[in-house]
């Protein structure tokens, strides 16, 4: 296989369709400088695939299009078509996957309308892509990025490159540069993965922290979910006993009226005929009056009423009589109260008197007991006196020591106090001459002040006023002491309405399971703008207005809850939206679905009622609202009529419901709602929020008020800050513009300066005069004082044993009766004092004593005198009833004179009016029975109503609330006991507190976080684990196979230059074999006629390009290449080099094709083959015809030499063991998606969870080199579009300049 023909139309300065043709051998390729005889190579690079269009010496592909010489129109296309020859080889396989003896590649490039390159590509005629063709070319080893093509520069980058970028070439002939890319993953998806480790260990901690928190939250959670729907059973049982206890009590009141109706029909029986037999009494009393004035005559008439007056005065006076006796007794019984007061007192009185002469006596006794006490001590102290001389002269010593201690202790004591005294006037000097001394420092450093202020003030010339200056900074720092208590204030202000919007949302929250709360609301009205369920209207408060302002308060109240009820198109959208609320705990909510709903007409007396005075109108009259609503909106009205006052709803109860225009509610059954006006917060708005949402509202716009005023004022305290610190930035930069008085300011200072300085100076030395004087003088006081102390511990000593000597020489009994006679004098006197203190109390107690048995006596007195008093007047009314009955005895005498007649008429009168008062007593008792019984049925009509329209409410409402009517035998708790057991759940509910029902998800999906954080942590480990073995093993292989073509390198190195060089010797060294890749590749080359000890710096240049060529060969018989490409390799060597370099050319020629762009002779004389390259004068470059070599050296032996060692390379490559092949290596598994157990908390807590994803971390070019020839042909493929030659590829001109052109 060899290279038969390069086809080129307008490539760089091949104008036009030129082919070079070429054959088996060594081919040279010449002409003069600047002819374009190197475009040749660059024409197969062109093809083959550079790395970037700067191999090609140009900045992009657009360049590499002929620009039309000097004269010439640019082209607009250009093509370069390489033809290989392709005959089966000896084993009978092809070397290009080509089935033809001839394998063509074409690249082309045209420029579009645009002028943007446009790329194509074409194997044997047949489109195909860039990535296709070149790996068909390099599987036949020709490639554009390897050796087998040596440009200009390459030798001597070679051979002047440092040790280090030489391993790097080694590297790329071993094929290792793949496993530095594995590698480098590896280890960078380990280090994510560490840090994904490291972040789940730390989420692990704190969520388990968060779990044990969360723990008790839970259970406190699930005891209250537990209560609440024990509560929640013992409502429905509390309403299920409501409604049995309402029925049940329908049914007494109708028994009830039952029997008030039977009642009422006998009573009115009773009464007609009580009525009768009253009116036979009243024709008979009539008839007995008449006769019994016809019987009684005048004087007989005159004696019954004074009888009958005698009569009552003598029950007059025994009352009085009975009264006044009364009263005695009262009287009496006070007095005796009184008397044994007073006898209390006097006892008292007397047992105070006696503790008196008592403590009296005590006195006396204790006196006499001083006056027995001093006897016994003078005649004790007589007798010692008495004694022998010894014992006086001890006495008299005694006393005189005594005498002497007296005076010691006086003298110490004056001595101490005028010590103390001089203490004090020293202590006083020497603050006095600190202070001194302080204040001359301070007026020192100020004179300083004034005299560096006079040294600035001789050079200095000021602009602004420094007083004014400080007096606005002044004024700035009392604005800033103001602003800070007002930025201090706010504060305060905005946190707590931040502490009450949380509060009050938190109390939202928890109302949210009631229908129609703010929660609830909410929730639904995302729903309804999230279109998840369409057919939601919205509440019934946001779909009708009132259209007079002052209804408002009546339709709110009239409308209750049912402004919160929300309005849906159908019963479907309803359902819908109860199974999301249930779903997703939205709470609870009244649907009134426009499809189903029923309402009934006002009729009957609601129509009468509707037009009467004070009648505003009904309430849907009375809002305005949408058409399609007005189903809902009659229905949630119930056909209220809205009233101006509870006067006119009192007149027209019964059948209809009202409501006044200050919200009081008037049922149909005659059941009131009202009282005090409820807050607009706590009712339904017209504007469709719940309860409590405008409270929400104005606590959110208090926030919002105190942060603006928060805000501001901290704006104002910072403006005023900035300025203060400009205002001192221009007074240190000041300079005064009123020089002079300054100056005569600073004098003034001065001179006040110095004077103090010098006024203080003689203070200063006359307090430290005065100061030596009081220290000289507290010094001999100390020492005075010192001396007096001595002389009186002297004193006492003396004293002491004078005590001593006399107390050892005086009897026992004397000394102990002088003893007893001081206790007997201590305890007297003690004794006399306790006593006398008693006697003032004893004093002042009889004295009270006294005044209160005054008080007692005077009490008793006037007692005695009203029971005196109240006898006589018994005595009077006793005589006055004896008198009556006298005369009452005369009187009735008289009378029993009377007929016979008159007294029968009488007594069967009195009979007849005491039966009639009977029978009139039981008729009205019968009538009031009666009356009570209608009205009693009355009641009972209107309660029997009442409570079955309250049943019928609480039927419906159950059937609302889907709570089933409980049946007539279940067994059900009385209301009360229902009542206590709900009051009791909800105690208990109210005794758990604030309680956070979010703790129990919240435990759930911490616990399900932690289970996830520990199985993504235990993925990431083994995934960690994996990928340092993967690394190691790449390691490993890495360095295997690097070695091992070191090592084959080397010997072919060592072989050609030996050829290249003889008698002179080369070799490839490691600096560090134990880690090659941590050192670089040195040449080490011994020319000829050198010493071994030469040092590579001290070659030649052309010695460094023969070693340089010796590894390009020592490559190339590692990889060998049907071909090989060198342009002016020859260039920087002497005649006999370049002459060693075409021999080795010519004897390779025989195993592959070798091309040469060369101006040496010699190599031109070695060459098989030429071909000629010149100018055309126009800017173009043309072959030359007809051109051929003079004549061939003959090199029969130095050929069998070199095919002798390739022979010997070739074995040495076989005999090499199988090496990694970098296809084969370990890959590096695909990146972890970050862990879905970390969620969202590396976000909420500010970790940057770094992406296992290679290529995030990469530079863009970085990138896109590393996959440039795997993607290649994919966008290719994608961006290609059919050309009259077939598919081209649009090409990205900035690409193209830094990188391969596709």
């Amino acid at each position: 296989m060899h290279l038969l023909r390069i086809e080129l139309e307008n490539f760089k300065s091949f104008g036009g369709e030129l082919t070079i043709p070429f054959e088996e051998g060594f081919t040279a390729i010449t002409g003069p400088n600047g002819s374009g005889k190197s475009n040749c190579g660059d024409a197969i690079q062109f093809v083959l695939g550079p790395k970037s269009t700067r191999s090609l010496r140009a900045s992009n592909v657009t360049e590499l299009i002929f620009n039309g010489g000097k004269s010439g129109k640019p082209a607009k296309h250009m093509s370069v078509t390489l033809v290989f020859e392709n005959s089966p080889e000896n084993d009978g396989r092809r070397r290009l996957k080509s089935d033809t003896d001839e394998a063509s590649f074409t690249r082309s490039v045209r420029l579009n309308r645009k002028g943007e390159p446009v790329s194509s590509y074409k194997t044997n005629g047949e489109p195909t892509s860039a990535s296709e063709m070149r790996r068909i070319l390099s599987q036949a080893g020709l490639r554009g990025d390897g050796y087998n093509i040596v440009l200009q520069g390459d030798v001597t980058n070679l051979a002047t490159m440092t040790p280090h970028k030489r391993r790097g070439v080694l590297e790329e002939v071993a094929g290792v540069t793949a496993y530095d890319d594995e590698i480098r993953k590896a280890n960078t998806q380990r280090k994510h993965v560490e840090n994904s480790i490291e972040t789940i260990d730390i989420f692990e901690a704190d969520q388990k922290n968060r779990l044990a928190d969360l723990s008790k939250e839970r259970e406190q959670a699930l005891k209250f979910k537990q209560l609440k729907e024990e509560s929640d059973v013992a409502r429905l049982t509390l309403e299920q006993s409501r409604h049995r206890n309402r029925a049940d009590e329908v049914d007494l009141l109708a028994a009830e009226r039952s029997k008030y109706s039977e009642r009422e029909k006998e009573l009115s029986t009773e009464i007609s005929e009580g009525s009768k037999r009253l009116d036979e009494f009243d024709q008979e009393l009539v008839q007995l009056a008449k006769d019994i004035d016809n019987v009684l005559g005048g004087d007989a008439r005159s004696i019954i009423d004074e009888i009958r007056q005698h009569e009552i005065e003598i029950e007059t006076a025994g009352d009085r009589i009975g009264d006044h006796k009364q009263a005695i007794s009262r009287t009496r019984s006070e007095i005796e109260k009184l008397h044994k007061e007073r006898e209390g007192a006097d006892k008292a009185r007397a047992d105070s008197e006696s503790e008196l002469d008592s403590l009296k006596q005590a006195v006396t006794d204790s006196k006499e007991s001083l006056r027995r006490a001093a006897e016994d001590e003078k005649s004790a102290r007589a007798a010692i006196q008495s004694g022998d001389k010894h014992g006086r002269d001890l006495n008299r010593a005694l006393g005189k020591k005594m005498q002497s201690e007296q005076t010691c202790m006086e003298e110490f004591a004056q001595a101490q106090l005028e010590h103390d005294r001089a203490i004090q006037k020293s202590q006083l000097a020497s603050e006095n001459l600190a202070e001194l001394e302080q204040a001359y420092e301070s007026a020192e450093l100020e004179r300083d002040d004034q005299e560096l202020v006079g040294e600035d003030l001789e050079n200095a010339s000021p602009d602004e006023d420094r007083n004014s200056l400080a007096n606005e900074l002044m004024g700035l720092q009392k604005q800033e002491r103001s602003l800070i208590e007002d930025r201090d204030i706010a504060e305060n202000r905005l946190r707590k309405a931040e502490t009450e919007l949380a509060k009050a949302k938190a109390r939202m929250e928890t109302r949210s399971n009631s229908p129609g709360s703010a929660f609830t609301i909410a929730a639904l009205s995302k729903l309804r703008e999230s279109g998840e369920i369409h057919g939601i209207l919205g509440t019934l408060g946001e779909l009708a207005t009132p259209k007079d302002p002052s209804h408002e308060e009546a339709l709110a109240f009239a409308f209750g809850g049912g402004l919160r009820s929300i309005v849906v198109t159908s019963d479907l959208v309803a359902s819908k939206c109860i199974s999301w609320l249930r779903k997703n705990g939205g709470g609870r909510a009244t649907f009134l679905p426009l499809n189903k709903l029923s309402v009934s007409r006002p009729q009957g007396r609601t129509l009468l009622v509707a037009r009467n005075p004070g009648v505003v109108g009904f309430v849907h009259d009375l809002l305005e609202f949408d058409p399609s609503v007005e189903t809902a909106v009659r229905y949630a009205g119930r056909n209220t009529l809205v009233v101006d006052s509870m006067g006119v709803a009192r007149e027209n109860m019964g059948g209809v419901r009202m409501v006044t225009l200050d919200g009081s509610v008037i049922e149909s059954s005659g059941a009131m709602t009202g009282g005090s006006a409820s807050s607009k917060g706590n009712r339904p708005r017209f504007d469709g929020s719940a309860a409590g949402s405008s409270g929400i509202e104005k606590l959110e716009m208090s926030v919002q008020e105190a942060d603006l005023v928060f805000s501001t004022v901290d704006g104002a305290l910072r403006e005023i800050r900035r300025n203060q610190q400009e205002l001192r930035d221009r007074i240190h930069n000041l300079d005064d513009g009123d020089h002079s008085i300054r100056v005569r300011n600073w004098k003034a200072d001065l001179e006040r300066t110095q004077k103090a300085v010098n006024d203080l100076k003689g203070k200063i030395r006359s307090a430290t005069k005065e100061f030596e004087r009081c220290e000289s003088e507290r010094k001999k006081l100390s020492e005075k004082c010192e001396r007096a102390s001595q002389a009186l511990d002297a004193a006492v000593s003396s004293r002491l044993a004078a005590a001593e000597a006399l107390q050892n020489h005086t009897p026992d009994h004397l000394s102990e009766k002088l003893r007893e006679a001081e206790r007997t004098r201590t305890e007297a006197e003690r004794t006399r004092v306790l006593s006398e203190g008693a006697i003032d109390n004893a004093k002042q107690q009889l004295s009270l004593l006294g005044d209160r048995v005054k008080e007692l006596e005077r009490q008793i007195q006037g007692h005695e005198i009203s029971v005196s008093d109240a006898k006589s007047s018994i005595e009077e009314l006793q005589e006055s009833k004896k008198s009556s009955e006298a005369i009452l005895v005369g009187l009735r005498e008289k009378a029993s004179q009377f007929d016979e007649e008159q007294k029968i008429l009488t007594q069967r009168r009195e009979t007849a009016v005491e039966e009639r008062a009977i029978l009139r007593a039981q008729l009205d008792s019968l009538s009031s029975e009666k009356q009570t019984i209608s009205s009693r049925m009355e009641e009972l009509i209107v309660q029997i109503k009442q409570k079955r329209e309250a049943v019928e409410e609480i039927a419906a409402e159950l059937e609302a609330a889907g709570i089933p009517l409980p049946p007539a035998d279940s067994p059900l708790p009385t209301v009360a006991e229902a009542e206590r057991s709900v009051q009791g759940l909800e105690r208990r509910l109210g005794a758990l507190g604030n309680v956070n029902m979010l703790a129990i998800e919240q435990y759930d999906a911490v616990a399900t976080r932690i289970s996830d954080l520990i199985s993504d942590g235990k993925t990431l480990r083994d995934r960690r684990d994996q990928l340092s073995s993967i690394a190691e093993k790449l390691e490993d292989e890495r360095r295997t196979r690097l070695l091992h073509v070191f090592e084959h390198v080397n010997n072919n190195f060592s072989r050609v230059y030996e050829i290249l060089q003889p008698s002179g010797r080369g070799s490839l060294k490691l600096e560090n074999m134990d880690n090659p890749f941590e050192g670089g590749l040195e040449m080490a080359c011994v020319p000829p006629g050198k010493s071994q000890n030469t040092r590579r710096t001290a070659l030649s240049g052309g010695e460094k390009s023969m070693a340089a060529l010796a590894m390009i060969f020592a490559i190339q018989d590692y990889e060998p290449s049907p071909f090989y490409y060198f342009d002016e390799v020859d260039q920087n060597l002497d005649p006999f080099n370049s002459e060693r370099i075409a021999a080795l050319c010519r004897m390779r020629s025989q195993m592959a094709q070798f091309i040469m762009v060369t101006l040496r002779k010699v190599s031109l004389t070695l060459a098989d083959h030429h071909i000629g390259i010149t100018h055309a004068g126009d800017g173009r470059s043309q072959r030359i015809t007809d051109f051929d070599r003079a004549a061939a050296l003959d090199m029969s032996e130095e050929i069998e030499a070199e095919e002798m060692a390739r022979a010997a390379s070739d074995a040495e490559k076989r005999a090499m063991p199988d090496l990694p092949k970098p296809e084969e290596m370990p890959r590096t598994p695909d990146p972890l998606e970050s862990p879905k157990s970390l969620g969202g908390l590396a976000e909420r807590a500010g970790v940057d969870v770094e992406g296992a994803s290679e290529g995030a971390h990469e530079g863009p070019m970085e990138g896109l080199i590393s996959r440039a020839d795997d993607t290649a042909g994919e966008m290719e493929v994608q961006n290609t579009s059919e050309g009259p030659d077939g598919p081209i590829t649009a090409e990205i001109p900035e690409v193209e300049a830094n990188q391969e052109v596709e």
